[in-house]
């Protein structure tokens, strides 16, 4: 099965092309933004060094967040747009769950994981041999039980997303954005959206 990854939440810019065990080819650049432009080349690039063509993926997987508000939805909405023509099934993985497959391969622990998301609050998600616990949550740092967690930060690995992918559904891992907050966005006259 030919998996293509993509992950645009952070500061990297990063795409890979999986089969079963083997990086077919990946690209990874820290760009801080600009992933609305860089992604598309990126991905073509990425094809041409695996040889392979969009009709050759059998599935793409997205990194859902948290992460950067207009850069999670930049590989979302590329996913959506690659997925449709061909059909191809997208699954929609967060970053708090790709760490803790990075953090426990043999998904055989019992771990919470967190990142920061600023403004002193921390998203978290509890996980059991690989498995989520409820959904990620963000709270107040100072509110948070941090003890014996594993903070994530940086990049996630693309290839252990796509990896991950594998045998999941659309309909159990949608690519929904996880945001850790309400937009910050205002209507005309200073109202907050519903």
């Amino acid at each position: 099965m030919i998996v293509l990854g993509l992950d645009t939440t952070g500061s990297a810019c990063a795409c890979a092309l999986v089969n079963n065990g083997n990086v077919l080819a990946q690209k990874s650049e820290m760009i801080g933004r600009g992933h609305a432009e860089r992604l598309a080349p990126m991905v073509h690039q990425l094809l041409q060094e695996a040889r392979h063509k969009v009709s050759d993926i059998d599935q793409i997987a997205v990194c859902t967040g948290p992460g950067s508000f207009t850069g999670l939805r930049v590989a979302l909405a590329f996913a959506k747009g690659l997925a449709l023509p061909q059909k191809t099934p997208l699954i929609g993985l967060s970053a708090l769950e790709v760490f803790a497959a990075q953090q426990d391969p043999l998904q055989n622990k019992d771990m919470t994981v967190f990142t920061d998301v600023k403004r002193g609050e921390v998203c978290l998600q509890r996980f059991n041999s690989g498995l989520a616990i409820g959904s990620a949550q963000t709270l107040k740092r100072d509110d948070a039980d941090l003890c014996n967690a594993t903070e994530f930060s940086g990049s996630i690995s693309v290839p252990v997303m796509a990896w991950l992918s594998i045998g999941k559904h659309p309909d159990d891992f949608p690519a929904a954005p996880l945001y850790s907050r309400p937009p910050d966005a205002k209507l005309p006259g200073g109202v907050t959206p519903s």
